[in-house]
């Protein structure tokens, strides 16, 4: 475990997600905290199947980074925040840069298939979060990490969210499942494949 490792990444991606965040809604709506149509966000950087057909890859990045709700992108980046922390410091910068491209674009992109046009653009952090807490349960559960601090940071990144899924649609949004068992299923792959290999090389050097 990298206890002393410096969650550089966390950091850095929870400052750039704010700073862009912001700057898309103060073009659009005159302030930094407005709100944004889902539809103007596309010339954003917000990600659609066409972006990607067209081989716009930038947006797997860029859609994580913009929000309708700027008070959703606060929620979403504090629970990066949490999370991200905990999981960087064991696993490293590296892994932690690949949680959150892979769960966060994959299931943005996921949840675009669920909603009709015009409005099946994909944007936000939260699949992100959903992720890193997919992959925090797995430290929880494998006792790889403890502590109520930790719990408490996944509960808090999982419970609103579900919440907000369950009162609007009647329960977990596509793109937050699929990404909380990306999540889930890299912890695992991590743990009984990479984290391996280091051990096993770890006694030559």
């Amino acid at each position: 475990m990298q206890i002393n490792h410096k969650p550089v990444v966390t950091f850095l991606i929870c400052i750039v997600t704010v700073c862009v965040s912001f700057y898309v809604a103060y073009q659009i709506s005159g302030s930094v905290l407005g709100k944004s149509r889902i539809t103007e966000l596309t010339n954003f950087g917000g990600l659609t199947v066409e972006g990607i057909k067209h081989l716009e890859i930038w947006r797997l990045v860029s859609s994580q980074l913009i929000h309708v709700h700027q008070k959703h992108m606060i929620y979403n980046v504090l629970s990066i925040l949490f999370l991200g922390i905990i999981i960087e410091r064991t696993v490293g910068s590296k892994y932690m840069l690949i949680i959150w491209l892979f769960a966060g674009s994959i299931g943005t992109l996921f949840s675009t298939q669920f909603t009709p046009p015009p409005w099946n653009v994909g944007t936000g952090a939260s699949q992100a979060a959903f992720g890193l807490a997919g992959f925090g349960l797995f430290l929880i559960f494998s006792k790889i990490q403890r502590g109520y601090i930790f719990l408490c940071a996944i509960v808090f990144a999982l419970i609103p969210a579900l919440y907000l899924d369950f009162k609007s649609v009647g329960y977990p949004k596509a793109g937050h499942s699929l990404s909380f068992v990306i999540g889930f299923g890299l912890a695992i792959y991590y743990f009984y494949n990479v984290k391996q290999k280091l051990v096993q090389v770890a006694p030559e050097s």
